[in-house]
């Protein structure tokens, strides 16, 4: 492959647009992570070798994932950073605009950790859902996740400027010192069902990436995980869906009948 990231020379690297070149660190982020899941557990290392050396041949956004992901964990993220800078841009279609100003007052003392969910549009839906049930607002650790972003707001339709919307430097840590019932949202056979599950009078609701789900040090802060029983070929769903599964369950069980 010609412009192979890992065997494109400086002069050729630094002369592509800025696009191609974030599209090599994917790459290069994407095939570690295939070795990784091989068993070559020199891969993790090989790629920091590399990466860092293009790094140092041009300025370009440089990536620096959550220090408690594991290296597949980082990797994945390595790779959705810099695709997210490779891909062309899109029509972004219109965008909602702000109606008058309001005070949100949360009607349940819930709230909503994102474990690196990258997707603009899956994070806006999070915050119309956290408007939609009542919830205190929302808490992650992704810098780059802009509430300014046209996805985002296309699909938040104006609940980000009302939902309370946190960044913590460390997600693990956070969940640590909170005194409420941390609930991981996950695809896993031996969580409690969500239709056997007793929601908590308060909680933080945890749910993880879509390509790996909770972080494994964010998976040991909660002090019980959710599943919810699927019947197709499909076993995973969209991170908001199963938000809104698990956020009616709680409306439903603190006002029964409403």
């Amino acid at each position: 492959m010609e412009r192979s990231a890992w065997t494109v020379g400086k002069m050729k690297f630094t002369r592509l647009p800025q696009p191609a070149r974030h599209r090599l660190f994917a790459e290069l982020a994407a095939d570690a992570g295939a070795a990784l899941a091989e068993g070559e557990e020199a891969a993790w290392e090989r790629f920091l070798e590399r990466y860092r050396a293009m790094q140092a041949w041009s300025p370009l956004d440089r990536y620096r994932p959550p220090a408690w992901l594991t290296p597949s964990e980082a990797l994945e993220e390595y790779a959705a950073f810099h695709n997210l800078f490779g891909a062309p841009r899109e029509n972004e279609g219109p965008l909602v605009e702000p109606g008058p100003a309001v005070s949100w007052v949360p009607r349940f003392p819930v709230a909503v950790a994102l474990d690196q969910v990258r997707s603009p549009y899956n994070a806006g839906s999070v915050l119309r859902l956290a408007d939609n049930f009542g919830f205190e607002g929302l808490v992650h650790a992704t810098p780059w996740l802009r509430l300014d972003h046209p996805r985002l707001r296309r699909a938040a339709r104006g609940c980000e400027h009302w939902i309370p919307v946190r960044l913590v430097e460390d997600l693990p840590a956070w969940l640590e010192l909170e005194d409420r019932p941390v609930i991981g949202v996950e695809g896993d056979p031996r969580g409690v069902p969500l239709q056997e599950w007793a929601p908590p009078e308060s909680a933080v609701l945890a749910l993880g990436n879509e390509s790996y789900g909770l972080a494994e040090a964010v998976r040991a802060r909660c002090s019980a995980i959710v599943s919810i029983p699927m019947q197709g070929f499909k076993r995973s769903m969209n991170v908001h869906h199963a938000l809104a599964l698990v956020a009616w369950r709680i409306t439903m069980e603190a006002a029964p009948g409403t």
